[in-house]
């Protein structure tokens, strides 16, 4: 088993790229991680679908990771298919839960590090497609921010004036107000949907 040094690495439950990181996302500084190479298929599997492991793998990587204050961070590792690195997180059970994308300069220095590394197999016992959104993160913040605003807002009066703002055209019907918004924001997002978020957030915080 390979190790790596002194890594930043963010955990989500979906893969972001490292441009899309938020302050307030829990970077961790890695002092030490075990590194495995593996094949394409193994690789974008881990990065994008729902995955459940062998406990044989498992038993592998408990344990191995350190912060720089010491503490264990669980089940992880990084894995690359030799173009590519990333860090996976599982439970106990081999799900995986969590992953993160690396620093391009780090991630650069990782792949220099496993040139004539062999193909590691892992023990793969379930492995299930998830649907991606082709949208990047901040889009789909806000989205959901959207749909959570508009399912709870009660006021008429509030809905309408959403409604004008962004059909440029009045309703009166607050269930039909509400079904042509969440359609609109569940479609294809574009540039009108990023102006009708930011007033949204501004009605929000007038009304709170």
């Amino acid at each position: 088993m390979n190790y790596i040094y002194d890594i930043i690495l963010n955990f989500n439950k979906e893969y972001f790229e490292f441009y899309e990181w938020n302050k307030k996302d829990n970077i961790i500084n890695i002092k030490k991680i075990p590194l495995f190479v593996v094949d394409n298929k193994t690789f974008n599997a881990m990065k994008f679908d729902k995955v459940i492991v062998s406990s044989n793998f498992m038993d592998l990587i408990r344990n191995k990771t350190y912060t720089y204050s010491k503490n264990k961070i669980g089940n992880s590792t990084l894995l690359s298919n030799g173009k590519e690195v990333i860090g996976v997180l599982f439970d106990n059970n081999g799900n995986l839960i969590k992953r993160s994308s690396l620093l391009i300069d780090e991630e650069d220095e990782v792949l220099d590090e496993i040139d004539n590394n062999d193909i590691f197999t892992i023990e793969i016992i379930s492995s299930k497609k998830i649907k991606r959104e082709d949208i990047n993160r901040g889009e789909k913040e806000k989205k959901i921010f959207l749909n959570k605003y508009i399912k709870k807002e009660e006021n008429i009066t509030n809905l309408k004036y959403l409604y004008y703002d962004y059909f440029e055209k009045e309703e009166e019907d607050s269930t039909l107000i509400k079904k042509k918004l969440l359609d609109e924001i569940n479609s294809n997002w574009n540039d009108k949907l990023n102006s009708f978020y930011e007033t949204v957030k501004i009605f929000n915080m007038i009304n709170n």
